[in-house]
């Protein structure tokens, strides 16, 4: 049994004897992994598509191991690996991805994921800019999940809140209650509002100030910490935008 699927190149790893694993994001079950065999040897035509981050479209087949038995180049993104801030934010982008387990239909994080790598791709967009699209990034990504944190109402007593206390992976409550939390600005609630809806023109054409930028990364590393349990390389990566 094989299927035709796009896909995402997400890593390569060496398998056994010249043979390759490459993690692939699709859209029928997110990260999958398949094997490529005698792909670190000269001339293997197949493994010339499967560059990193580039977009493909591939045959599959079925079994214990699933291998790939076609590759197509659809877009390589080029741009985004001659550059080394670019391919670590791409990186960054992967080692996320590589955590999520979860199974299904990925069709809106396939289309988000898109969209962030022609980002990443533009030469007309300056580094400290991308540092900012790929945290958005990040907060669209674990949304489409089910992660999106309450931000217009208390948790505890429903009353509208302008600022107070981030509970990881849940939302904002009022100051006023004997929690344990985070303090969270006004500010930084009408931001993480504005990128949960705003487009990437919109992103691409926004300033953020350095304070709430650096108390950006800190709410984003308890967010990603409240649904992997474990701290993540990435946003320490993040940390420089």
């Amino acid at each position: 049994m094989s299927f035709k699927t796009e896909a995402f190149v997400l890593r390569a790893r060496p398998w056994q004897k010249a043979d390759r694993l490459y993690d692939l994001f699709t859209v029928q079950e997110g990260v999958l992994s398949a094997v490529l065999r005698s792909a670190a040897k000269p001339g293997n035509k197949l493994a010339g598509h499967l560059l990193p981050f580039s977009k493909v479209r591939v045959m599959i087949g079925r079994g214990r191991q699933d291998h790939l038995a076609g590759v197509a180049t659809i877009n390589d993104f080029s741009n985004l690996r001659s550059s080394l801030h670019n391919l670590s934010l791409a990186s960054a982008i992967a080692e996320l991805l590589l955590k999520d387990q979860s199974r299904g239909y990925k069709v809106k994080e396939f289309m988000l994921l898109e969209e962030v790598l022609t980002l990443l791709d533009s030469p007309e967009i300056s580094l400290d800019k991308k540092f900012v699209l790929v945290r958005t990034w990040l907060w669209k990504y674990l949304s489409l999940a089910g992660w999106q944190p309450q931000l217009d109402a208390c948790l505890i007593c429903s009353q509208n809140i302008r600022a107070g206390k981030y509970v990881s992976g849940r939302g904002i409550i009022c100051k006023d209650h004997d929690n344990s939390g985070t303090e969270v600005s006004g500010e930084l609630i009408a931001w993480l509002k504005f990128i949960s809806q705003a487009d990437w023109h919109e992103l691409v054409n926004k300033d953020i100030n350095k304070n709430l930028n650096k108390e950006w990364l800190k709410i984003s590393s308890l967010f990603y910490q409240a649904v992997y349990d474990k701290p993540s390389q990435a946003l320490k990566l993040l940390a420089y935008g």
